[in-house]
């Protein structure tokens, strides 16, 4: 395994407490694990301590946003649910998907239950994937799909066991390139961008991991515009800091899934809900001028 995978995991292993790294002899890192009759000697990441990543720049705006969302995070998650949103066939084929995620413990055993991947690939048009007709919007076809995602399967598993609740910045970097490279390759819409669809089926496949983007609300949140030049260049900038939100956020994710709440159904999807129920109050409360950008239209580069 590439070792790169190999320090991710260690990272999500000491975060949880089950190993303890340490400077060896000659002065490589050596993992051991924790002894259940000692106790942790790892302490987890401390909620509300985790940032953005060093030398990630950020506009002032988006910075006062986040921090508007983590302090009022469990209102807009109950916002979100009390909206009612995404009924019938959106909310039938999410839950039957996650709900047969949840009986997999490996990569493989997932990419092999075809039950799962025909859910997983019907939820995309009940979440608006697909348009009938002329209209670009269309997803790839279904055999196609579930070929190119068994190619993926040792960066499936490679992520399997991480949580982004529990991801440090460096690891969160890590994750969302590896997660992009899936969503490239896949191609999940016929369309020349994948962000929104890729995303989408991602988050089926690791609901605790990969949270779904959409246009109307992830976006909106992070652009204030329901484009970006570049879908590579965006996914890698905006997922470590909704890891870095999910950080800050871990008792009230939890709370939500413990409760049951309305489409609460992993931590990923929690994060979600949360910037719904943001983007949704904001809307009720005000009409956003251009000037909260800062004047200017959040866009990103060319990509490398």
């Amino acid at each position: 395994m590439n070792r790169v995978y190999v320090n991710v995991i260690c990272r999500q292993l000491a975060a949880d407490g089950l190993i303890a790294r340490s400077r060896g002899a000659e002065g490589k890192l050596v993992n051991v694990a924790v002894r259940g009759d000692l106790g942790t000697l790892v302490a987890p990441v401390a909620v509300g301590t985790a940032r953005l990543r060093t030398g990630r720049r950020v506009p002032g705006w988006l910075a006062e946003r986040v921090d508007a969302l983590v302090g009022s995070f469990p209102d807009c998650v109950v916002a979100f649910e009390a909206s009612g949103a995404f009924p019938g066939p959106s909310l039938y084929f999410h839950l039957r998907a996650v709900e047969r995620r949840r009986l997999h413990e490996t990569a493989r055993s997932l990419l092999d239950d075809q039950l799962f991947l025909e859910y997983a690939y019907a939820v995309l048009p009940a979440w608006g994937m697909h348009r009938m007709g002329a209209q670009a919007a269309k997803v790839a076809d279904f055999a196609q799909i579930s070929a190119a995602l068994r190619q993926e399967e040792p960066a499936l598993q490679q992520l399997w066991p991480l949580r982004i609740t529990m991801l440090s910045p460096q690891s969160a970097d890590h994750v969302a390139a590896t997660a992009w490279d899936i969503i490239a390759h896949v191609k999940v819409s016929t369309s020349r961008t994948q962000i929104v669809a890729g995303s989408k089926m991602l988050h089926h496949l690791l609901p605790d991991l990969i949270p779904p983007i959409d246009r109307q609300y992830t976006f909106s949140f992070f652009t204030g515009q329901k484009m970006v030049a570049s879908d590579r260049a965006a996914f890698l900038d905006w997922y470590p800091q909704l890891a870095a939100i999910a950080v800050r956020c871990q008792q009230p994710i939890y709370d939500a899934i413990k409760r049951g709440g309305f489409m609460a159904t992993g931590e990923a999807k929690v994060i979600d809900n949360a910037i719904m129920g943001f983007m949704q109050q904001r809307r009720k409360s005000i009409s956003e001028p251009a000037s909260f950008l800062g004047g200017q239209p959040q866009t990103f580069g060319t990509e490398l």
